[in-house]
């Protein structure tokens, strides 16, 4: 049974440490006496000698913990013992640890001892300190001592270690690095991921004849120490097509922490940086830069649109679904995308409430080859190649790229692909300078179908640069084929199935010339105080002399409280295009938004003006989030829509702790339609069955023991434990550092934490658990006196019969503490000044609508403590409960 969780014990610290710095001297001094020294002489008690304090030990606590007391009057932050903190090192965190604090005989301050390993954990190049000589065999080296102008700093309320190391002596690849040895595989269990969006619409031009679709995203996975199972599928249906179910990839997947690499078995990607990305069948090794720190994460695009009405946007690479949302009127944004390959182009598909369709394009390559100096980043895959959709030929296949960091400045590349009838080779080199990063890679292909052997040769140069003094940010990628026999693996085997006729569209998009992505991103004056803009752009040529381009220009900026953004988009293909037609299609767009009120809740309102071709849209609404404790959040349009009839539309949505629902109402000239969409997980584990929000591929599970139901966490919003003590945490970042916190604020008195806050460091494909330990029963504050009627001695220990801590007593001898429901009747052990009381209690009936209960004990006899057995000790104060009690 405990007493106080780690916000209490951080609380003892500042009555203690607050009473004897401000209480006494002040007392003193009201006395009239010079010295606190005298003050406490005149009650009968002796001034220690050379004790620096000016206090007497025995007259705060008695001989029995006098020494702890003294490290506060000395003006350490801490008391000797050992303690789990948090480590940071020059503010960033460095985990948690438990560090042993001790009296340094040289300063007389209670300080942290550190080893050679925990300075190596929290990023200290200790290679450096040997080179010098320095001795780091003890178990309780000083940090100041071993590293000038080093510092440790203990943020006692926080239970937080603030290192400060010069640069010079810190592990080069420190930043953003966990050591390995915290990383964790997880938990067994299985999850169900879903995303429904269904439409169903009516017509009053046929007759009142309805339109019904509906589409599920599922993710499923598996997970079992290492090993990760996973599968993408999706479910579409409605009256105008059949029920149809699509697998889009099964595979297995675990980290190979020691090469740190990922490998997958089953349906996934190729991942190169040289060569185009293609699904297939077979087994692949590639490297996770995931695990090492100050590592790119990855590169996704950024998608923009507008819709007229509640739409549904869906986005496809290499001819697969990969995301679908439901959208409200306006522009929007999509940031979340997570690409099926390194290459490949977005099909962008905007589906109106009436059913109208709009289908943009956006390229999609992989950044510059860059790697750091030393570094190899590595991918190989082998295995049979993988087609949309069923029949033709599917070849057996490798490929396999390597990166290279020759210098901090320049990295070479070379890859290989190989198959039935076609090889590619690949070379390149990336250069870092002043002006930005920039690479070459030059691929040349052999494909020999129908007796015919065609070769070619592809040049592929990518820029990308940041520029600080601008804040802009600009990438550019040019590709060229110099002869029109150059295939990728793609091209070879459609182009293998057309001649045997298979799919004689396979191939839709042509065999490509030349093309050039660029975007442009410009924020405008420090801190964006002239707006900012973005601009991207591809243009595409073809050897049937086809072409197409498209265009995007936005500029966003704020006018008082009113914040506007300025869109053209434009797309064309000339000479049939890629798409067999032509087409040519310009949209123009200005939004206005702004507060309809003073509050921080106050509603938006918003106007958007939008210009199709020979069409124009015109919508006004009001959005925001109704004032309740729930996310619910709401938006209503009215407007007109480019045939010129009336619009309108509205829509909510709410997050759960199970799910994020949505619901909404469109109508347009001749037409109105419903839409609903739903997104959460169901996760199976050790404990039970949640249901939960979206989860990504890394998420965690919050347990809380014995179980709790209701308790929220305070960075998920809806999130909280089920009736099994569990809650979903739908996201974390696998190799970091992930905190995760309980929201307290509503917890009854009955139930409290040890610590509210919790770490942990997933690997990829994790599902990691954190468990709170709470303690369930009833708040009661003793409040005690000694026999002689006076309130007890501040800082007396009370224990209960069996020996654990309940707390020390404040300076007008109250004491707070939990007591199991078990412990309706006891005894309370109290020690103070050498003596010691044993006081029964009797809790009386719990009396509603109180935090706690008030229950005033007097000791009727006290004792001279027996040193022979002395009580056992709890943790000590702001220690954590699972550290080693001293």
């Amino acid at each position: 049974m405990k007493s106080w969780n780690s916000n209490s014990n951080r609380t003892v610290h500042g009555v203690i440490a607050g009473f004897l710095s401000l209480g006494l001297p002040t007392w003193a001094a009201a006395t009239g006496t010079a010295k606190p020294s005298t003050a406490v002489a005149a009650l009968g008690q002796t001034e220690q000698p050379g004790d620096p304090s000016g206090f007497s030990m025995a007259f705060l606590q008695g001989a029995y913990q006098a020494a702890d007391v003294k490290s506060l009057l000395l003006g350490s932050e801490v008391m000797a013992g050992t303690y789990r903190v948090d480590i940071y090192t020059n503010g960033d965190p460095a985990g948690r640890r438990d560090v042993t604090f001790s009296v340094n005989p040289g300063t007389g301050q209670v300080e942290p001892c550190f080893t050679a390993e925990l300075l190596t954990q929290a990023g200290v190049d200790i290679r450096k300190l040997e080179a010098q000589g320095k001795a780091l065999q003890g178990a309780c080296l000083r940090l100041p001592e071993l590293i000038e102008q080093a510092s440790a700093h203990y943020d006692a309320p926080r239970l937080r270690l603030n290192l400060s190391v010069p640069q010079a002596y810190m592990s080069a690849s420190h930043r953003g690095y966990v050591d390995p040895s915290l990383w964790e595989d997880g938990v067994p269990a299985a999850f169900v991921n879903y995303s429904l969006n269904s439409r169903r619409g009516w017509s009053t031009r046929t007759g009142g004849s309805n339109d019904r679709s509906t589409s599920v995203g599922l993710q499923m996975g598996a997970n079992l120490g290492a090993w990760r199972l996973r599968n993408n599928s999706y479910l579409t249906t409605g009256s105008r097509q059949s029920t149809q179910f699509q697998s889009q990839n099964t595979y297995l997947q675990r980290g190979l922490n020691a090469i740190k690499s990922q490998l997958q078995i089953g349906e996934t990607y190729t991942n190169s940086p040289l060569f185009d990305g293609v699904q297939f069948q077979g087994v692949q090794l590639a490297s996770d830069e995931a695990m090492r720190p100050d590592n790119e994460q990855g590169y996704a695009p950024v998608i923009r649109g507008s819709a007229e009405s509640n739409a549904t946007v869906e986005v496809r690479q290499n001819g697969y679904l990969i995301y679908s949302a439901t959208v409200a009127p306006g522009p929007f944004e999509i940031t979340d995308l997570s690409p099926s390959g390194s290459n490949g182009d977005m099909e962008i598909t905007v589906i109106e409430a009436d059913g109208s369709r709009r289908v943009q394009r956006q390229a999609f390559s992989s950044p510059p080859l860059m790697v750091r100096e030393g570094r190899v980043r590595y991918d190989g895959a082998f295995g049979r190649f993988k087609r949309n959709g069923s029949g033709g030929e599917r070849p057996i296949f490798g490929s396999a790229s390597l990166l290279y960091g020759v210098s901090g400045n320049v990295t070479l590349a070379a890859g290989l692909q190989a198959s039935a009838g076609y090889q590619a080779y690949s070379l390149g080199a990336g250069v870092n300078t002043r002006a930005g990063a920039v690479s070459l890679d030059a691929t040349h292909s052999i494909s020999k179908n129908d007796g015919k052997s065609l070769s070619g040769d592809k040049l592929d140069l990518r820029y990308g640069k940041f520029l600080e003094d601008t804040n802009t940010n600009v990438s550019v990628n040019y590709q060229r084929s110099l002869n029109d026999g150059f295939r990728s693996l793609s091209d070879h085997v459609y182009a293998k199935n057309r001649s045997d006729g298979v799919d004689p569209y396979a191939s839709r998009y042509g065999y490509t010339r030349s093309r050039v992505d660029a975007y442009l991103a410009q924020n405008l004056g420090q801190g964006n105080r002239y707006g900012s803009l973005y601009l991207s752009g591809s243009d595409a040529r073809y050897w049937d002399d086809s072409r197409s381009r498209s265009l995007s220009v936005g500029y966003s900026n704020s006018l008082g409280r009113v914040s506007y953004n300025l869109g053209y988009s434009h797309m064309r293909n000339v000479n049939g295009g890629p798409y067999g037609r032509r087409y040519s299609d310009n949209l123009m767009s200005l939004t206005l938004s702004f507060p309809l009120g003073s509050g921080a809740g106050a509603p938006q309102g918003y106007t958007s003006l939008n210009r199709q071709g020979s069409g124009s849209s015109v919508q006004a609404g009001v959005g925001g989030q109704l004032p309740t404790e729930r996310d619910i959040g709401y938006s209503i349009t009215a407007g007109r829509g480019m045939d010129g009839g009336g619009s309108g539309s509205a829509a909510a949505s709410t997050t759960t702790s199970f799910a994020r629902l949505g619901a909404g109402y469109s109508y347009g000239n001749h037409y109105h339609a419903t839409t609903l969409s739903a997104n959460g997980s169901v996760v199976a584990h050790g404990g039970g069955v949640n249901l939960g929000q979206s989860v990504g591929d890394t998420f965690l599970l919050a347990k809380v023991d014995p179980p709790v139901a209701g308790v929220g966490l305070s960075s998920y919003a809806g999130a909280e434990t089920g009736r099994n003590g569990y809650a979903v945490v739908p996201s974390a970042t696998p190799f970091r550092s992930n905190w995760v916190g309980l929201d307290t604020r509503k917890l009854t008195a009955e139930v409290e934490f040890d610590n509210a806050m919790q770490q942990i460091v997933p690997t990829r494909g994790a599902i990691g658990q954190v468990t709170f330990k709470a303690d369930t029963g009833r708040r009661v504050q003793f409040e005690l006196t000694q026999p002689d009627g006076k309130p007890m001695a501040f800082g007396a220990t009370v224990d209960d019969a069996d020996g654990n801590r309940l707390g020390i007593t404040d300076p007008r001898g109250r004491v707070l503490a939990m007591l199991s429901e078990d412990k309706e009747k006891g005894e309370l052990l109290v020690r103070w000044n050498e003596l010691e009381c044993r006081i029964p209690y009797a809790l009386p009936a719990r009396t509603e609508g109180e935090n706690y209960q008030r229950i005033s004990l007097k000791c009727d006899s006290a004792r001279a403590i027996e040193r022979k057995n002395p009580p056992r000790q709890g943790p000590l104060v702001g220690q954590d409960p699972s550290t080693k009690k001293l």
